[in-house]
């Protein structure tokens, strides 16, 4: 059974009309346009590169499109998240970069369709439409009803597993556990990404051969991220790795482990996303879920690892460090 949304669908309205109004009036008014544009401007307006327009209007079409998404997952997140009405900043994400992008844009089209001598950057209806389209989405925020989540069930018995890996460590066995954390998102961000930003370098290589560049540069990186978050387990230690290449972010011996804590987590409201994300004392791995165990560690920052199975997790880290797991509430020692 599919889980409907938590957070109201007309809230992306701003942003969707937007990006329909622009590509409505580009369809317009695409007969008129002329062969080449500016495509970026300096800081007194003058054009650094030209190009063809419809470069320009994918690029506002995409990056609009791709904002939109990451807003709706965003806010559906936030909302599963929180356990009273609190105000989403994320919620203006998409109105405001694609009302930036759309206030320019259609400037600049106005200005070429009116055969200007000189472009200049139109801020002002850049920030005019951005400004507007952040004070909607801030009131549709405001007016969004409180859906309160369900308590997410604890793992079934996680002190069985826990006991079978005491054993094992109680008769000198190897002990390698590994927890995975990669949703989908992960994938579609670092293949899907990746994937339309080299099909867009590939259409406009032939004209400009910089954005080509620019476009299949950034999209290497992203393909770093594919296979998500990697958690491994031994008796000696307990390391973090993220992405294709199991680049280490973390990692700390077991007899280092001062206190092993399952901890309850809003990720976006405390620590203002997913991945690598520090707050006071705390710092958090993390791809996607509300739960995750917590390790103190002696004159160091805690480190929260997220994971989709904490009680099996914390059970693991408890066997190879001999340190009692214990509970701790949702938000504490977070500050």
């Amino acid at each position: 059974m599919t889980r409907k949304l938590n957070h109201p669908w007309w809230g992306h309205l701003p942003a969707a009309v937007l990006l329909v109004g622009f590509v409505v009036y580009s369809s317009i008014t695409a007969a008129r346009w002329p062969a080449r544009m500016p495509l970026t401007l300096g800081w007194h307006g003058e054009p650094s590169q030209w190009g063809s327009p419809w470069i320009a209007f994918g690029l506002v079409v995409g990056i609009g499109l791709v904002f939109l998404a990451i807003s709706a997952l965003a806010d559906e997140l936030w909302a599963r998240q929180e356990g009273r009405k609190r105000f989403n900043a994320f919620a203006l994400l998409d109105e405001v970069v694609i009302g930036w992008l759309v206030g320019a844009q259609g400037a600049m089209i106005a200005e070429m369709l009116h055969d200007v001598p000189a472009y200049h950057y139109p801020w002002g209806p850049a920030l005019t439409c951005a400004a507007a389209a952040g004070l909607v989405a801030a009131i549709l925020e405001r007016l969004r009803p409180f859906v309160p989540v369900p308590d997410v069930p604890r793992e079934a018995s996680p002190e069985m597993f826990a006991r079978a890996i005491a054993e094992r460590v109680a008769h000198g066995e190897r002990i390698v556990y590994w927890d995975v954390q990669n949703p989908r998102y992960v994938s579609v961000v670092s293949l899907g990404i990746p994937a339309v930003m080299w099909v867009a370098a590939g259409l406009s290589f032939g004209e400009e051969p910089w954005i080509s560049a620019i476009l299949a540069l950034v999209g290497l990186p992203l393909l770093l991220f594919y296979g998500g978050m990697r958690t491994r387990v031994t008796r000696e230690e307990v390391t973090v790795r993220y992405g294709l290449l199991g680049i280490r972010v973390f990692r700390c011996a077991t007899k280092d482990i001062e206190s092993i804590r399952l901890r309850e987590f809003a990720a976006l409201r405390e620590f203002g996303g997913y991945g690598i994300r520090f707050a006071g004392s705390t710092v958090g791995y993390f791809l996607a879920g509300s739960q995750g165990v917590l390790i103190a560690r002696p004159g160091k920052r805690s480190a929260l690892i997220g994971s989709d199975h904490p009680g099996r997790l914390a059970a693991v880290l408890g066997a190879v460090s001999g340190v009692e797991t214990t509970d701790l509430e949702d938000g504490k020692e977070n500050g």
